[in-house]
């Protein structure tokens, strides 16, 4: 079924259904009429008393008629409704999840990030221990002394634990995609 074709409701199954009814309230209409006509034989009058009669005649069988074509009409609006508040419900929960999901993968891609800048840092450090330049405090690092290697170890096996933890953020933002 087209999109236009939904706008315009020419193909719409309520309101082919609603001109369906339409179209049965005037053959009730019209088959009161013509019974009253049968059974009274004479054309139209004009005694009020005449028309008052019909009056009470069509009303007392169309009323009835009229209001069970409403009742359904009532019924059929209220499950359309039902549904429709069914989908959109549907439609809410999926938007909510998938709004869950783009907070956790921007905080997973965020994680990311922040280990890779880490890691730059950790390898500038290690580059200036290589070189010799670093210093942290006051008192730079001996050159090829234990707490030069220490440190360096250190640097090795922090790098080492972020790129760990770097694919495993990377595989859990690959499941997302």
């Amino acid at each position: 079924m087209s999109e236009n074709s939904n706008r315009t409701g020419d193909a719409d199954p309520s309101n082919i259904k609603t001109k369906k009814v339409v179209a049965v309230l005037l053959v009730i209409g019209l088959v009161v009429l013509g019974l009253y006509l049968y059974k009274f034989r004479y054309g139209l009058s004009n005694d009020n008393g005449d028309w008052g009669t019909f009056g009470d005649y069509v009303g007392g069988i169309l009323n009835p008629v009229i209001a069970g074509f409403a009742f359904y009409l009532i019924a059929k609006t209220y499950e359309l409704q039902k549904r429709e508040l069914e989908a959109t419900r549907k439609l809410l929960k999926e938007s909510t999840d998938a709004q869950k999901n783009q907070i956790k993968l921007a905080a997973l891609t965020a994680l990311l990030n922040f280990n890779l800048m880490r890691i730059r840092e950790l390898e500038s450090v290690k580059a200036s221990l290589l070189q010799g330049t670093l210093i942290e405090s006051e008192i730079p690092i001996k050159r090829y002394s234990t707490e030069y290697f220490s440190r360096l170890d250190k640097v090795d096996s922090e790098i080492s634990n972020l790129i760990n933890k770097n694919s495993k953020l990377e595989e859990q933002i690959r499941s997302f995609l």
